[in-house]
């Protein structure tokens, strides 16, 4: 059998690390203990440190000088910045995507929402919740633009560990998305710019109104 490379090693401990983050085995705003990491990951601490100053880097683990690092906590404010840039960003890769991608790039983005009718069932909003996360990643990855992608997912990340399950409701976004669909198959760069961006802010200003974490 291969011996394990190092840096593969690093990639499954800081894959194992963000999978605790999420599922929440790790406390945002609690101490992180190194060493206790590695016992349970059953590692030496050498990755894992690897692991931790990556997550630092990404704005998930923050370094407290003399105290060590710390699971971030992030705020209502931090949460609507983070929506706040995203709005911009997403919506760039939206007008990269229409004025500089053959139209077939994005043809799983014309359907992902067919057959969706309001109000959704249980087992409905489950395959929505899916189809919303795959629609906007679809246009990260077809723009081609690596440091919206590298952003992005990074704040897809942080959504993920500290919000479950989407932030406003179907009723409010299936109508939202159907709108942005259309002016992509109109071709129409600036009014899906646009309507994307207003996704986005309204996303930021429900967070304001309901003060979610």
């Amino acid at each position: 059998m291969a011996k394990l490379k190092k840096e593969n090693l690093s990639d499954l401990v800081y894959k194992q690390i963000g999978s605790m983050i999420k599922n929440r085995d790790l406390v945002p705003g609690e101490k992180i203990n190194r060493k206790d990491l590695a016992k349970i990951i059953g590692v030496s601490q050498t990755p894992v440190n690897e692991a931790i100053i990556k997550f630092v880097n990404e704005g998930v683990v923050e370094q407290r000088e003399r105290q060590g690092f710390y699971l971030k906590l992030f705020t209502d404010k931090d949460m609507k910045d983070l929506f706040a840039v995203r709005a911009g960003l997403e919506g760039v890769a939206l007008r990269m995507c229409i004025e500089e991608r053959e139209a077939e790039c994005l043809k799983d983005v014309l359907t992902a929402f067919d057959g969706f009718s309001n109000p959704l069932s249980e087992e409905e909003y489950k395959k929505y919740s899916e189809a919303d996360r795959m629609f906007h990643e679809k246009i990260l990855t077809t723009s081609g633009n690596q440091v919206i992608i590298d952003f992005i997912r990074n704040f897809d990340f942080i959504l993920k560990c500290y919000q479950k399950g989407l932030i406003r409701s179907p009723e409010e976004t299936l109508d939202e998305h159907r709108d942005i669909i259309a002016a992509i198959v109109a071709k129409d760069a600036d009014k899906a710019q646009n309507l994307l961006m207003s996704h986005h802010l309204k996303t930021k200003n429900f967070i304001t109104e309901k003060h979610i974490q």
